[in-house]
C-alpha cells in the first residue's frame, strides 16, 4: 500500500475542489504504476465534501499490474473517513488501430465552427470584472485576477442567471504557465480542470443558476477516457453536454480536443442537483 499527503487550496466554496482531489490522486496512482505507464482510464466517487483547512492522505493499492495493464484503488481521506474513492487503469504505450467518430455532437469529429477558436474569446475573468460586486466576498479572489489556468467560454453565462437554455457548453482551457514535458503533469492538470463547470451543464435547460440559494449541486462520480497525448499548456476545447436530468440527479458527457482537432480525452459526470427552497443562503457574506 502506497501513501501520500496532499494540501489543500480553498477557491472560496468553503470545501475542497472535486477537481484537486481526483488530481491528486491520479498524482497517487502514478507515483505507484511508476514509469513506463500511462494512464488511460480512471473513474471515481465523491463520498464527502472534503475539509480545505485539513491535508488528504492518499491511500493506494495495487489490484493488478500485469504486462500491459496496471489497476490501482485509491482512498483519498480526511479525519480517517475517505472523501473519495478512484480506480485507475494505466497502460504500457502501445500503437493500434486508430480513428474518431464525434457520437455527441455530430458525424465526423473533430472541432465545430460554432466553438469558434480560443484567439477570438475572452476569459472567464475579464468577463466577469463588471460584476464583482455582485460575487460573493468568499469567490472574489477567484475572479479578481487573473487564475493559473485559463478559461475561454464559447459563450458567457453569469452564475446567477436563471434563463433556460439548451444544456450544452464548451470551454476552451490552458495553463497560463509553460509545463514540463512529463505527460503525467499534463493528465493532472486536465483531470483538475475537466470539474470545471460540467455538472452546471445539466441545470441548464431550467429556470434556475448554479449560485441560486435554492440549488444544492454536488458531484456523485466522474471518469475520464485518456485517448491520445496532449499537453495541457496548449488550448484544449471541453465540450460538455447533458443528455438527461432526473430523480434529483443530474448527468453530462463530454469530449476534450485539442486545436488540431484531435479527440485527446472523453469525460462523465452525474451528480446531485435539487432544489430545496428552504435552504440557508450559499454564501452568507453575499453583498
Amino acid at each position: 500500500v502506497g501513501s501520500f499527503l496532499g494540501k489543500s487550496v480553498d477557491l472560496g466554496w468553503g470545501r475542497v475542489y472535486g477537481g484537486q482531489t481526483m488530481a491528486q490522486g491520479l498524482a497517487a496512482a502514478q507515483h505507484m504504476a511508476g514509469e513506463g505507464r500511462s494512464i488511460h482510464q480512471f473513474g471515481c466517487h465523491f463520498l464527502k465534501a472534503g475539509d480545505v483547512n485539513t491535508d488528504i492522505e492518499f491511500k493506494v493499492d495495487e489490484l493488478t499490474s500485469g504486462r500491459s495493464f496496471g489497476v490501482y484503488h485509491v482512498r483519498a481521506l480526511q479525519h480517517g473517513s475517505p472523501i473519495l474513492a478512484m480506480t485507475a487503469s494505466l497502460q504500457t504505450p502501445e500503437d493500434g488501430l486508430n480513428h474518431q467518430y464525434d457520437r455527441i455532437f455530430g458525424e465526423g469529429g473533430g472541432l465545430r465552427p460554432e466553438w469558434g477558436t480560443p484567439h477570438e474569446l475572452s476569459s472567464s475573468h475579464e468577463y466577469m470584472q463588471p460584476y464583482l460586486e455582485m460575487v460573493p466576498k468568499p469567490l472574489r479572489p477567484l475572479y479578481q485576477v487573473p487564475q493559473p489556468i485559463e478559461i475561454r467560454p464559447t459563450e458567457f453565462t453569469k452564475p446567477w442567471d436563471t434563463a433556460q437554455r439548451p444544456p450544452v457548453r464548451t470551454l476552451w482551457v490552458k495553463s497560463r504557465l509553460k509545463l514540463p514535458d512529463d505527460s503525467n503533469v499534463h493528465e493532472r492538470i486536465l483531470t483538475y480542470i475537466s470539474d470545471w463547470g460540467f455538472l452546471e451543464t445539466s441545470v441548464m435547460p431550467h429556470p434556475t443558476g448554479m449560485w441560486e440559494r435554492s440549488m444544492q449541486m454536488a458531484s456523485l462520480s466522474h471518469s475520464i477516457h485518456f485517448h491520445r497525448p496532449f499537453r495541457a499548456d496548449e488550448w484544449l476545447c471541453h465540450a460538455m453536454y447533458a443528455p438527461s436530468a432526473s430523480g434529483g440527479r443530474g448527468f453530462a458527457l463530454g469530449e476534450i480536443y485539442n486545436e488540431e482537432g484531435d479527440l485527446v480525452a472523453s469525460t462523465t459526470q452525474e451528480g446531485v442537483i435539487r432544489q430545496r427552497p428552504g435552504l440557508p443562503p450559499k454564501y452568507p457574506e453575499r453583498e
